[in-house]
């Protein structure tokens, strides 16, 4: 199992790169088809192409800065097949010259699928 937690781990870095970079549709990539985000303070998101539309708006704004999710705990379940993360979220924006940022906890769903492992619930909760 913690060559599990190591894949999630590596695939949410992997994730976070793909924020860093501006590239909405690497974004997703990680995502199933079926994926339910509930953003802090806003909507649910639900579906890959929903999801994607809102990053790409966020990535289109001078302003954004960017996400980090650092995970702090993965569960694996017994079977091998799905697993839970659990973590801090930051985001930036800058405003004017100076930057705004917003923080919380987030819990993941991943499930392995054809293709690999892949992230089917995402919910974030602001400090």
């Amino acid at each position: 199992m913690a060559d599990i937690s190591a894949t999630i781990r590596a695939l949410r870095k992997q994730s976070n790169a793909a924020i860093a970079s501006l590239d909405a549709h690497y974004v997703v990539s990680f995502m199933s088809e079926d994926i339910e985000v509930q953003v802090a303070g806003g909507p649910l998101l639900r579906g890959r192409a929903a999801n994607q539309d809102a990053w790409e708006a966020q990535m289109q704004d001078r302003g954004f800065g960017g996400y980090v999710r650092s995970p702090e705990v993965v569960h694996v379940a017994a079977d091998g097949r799905t697993a839970n993360e659990r973590g801090q979220w930051v985001g930036r924006w800058r405003q004017g010259g100076r930057t705004r940022e917003q923080h919380g906890q987030y819990t993941a769903e991943w499930r392995l699928g054809a293709m690999g492992w892949e992230i089917t619930r995402e919910t974030y909760i602001e400090r």
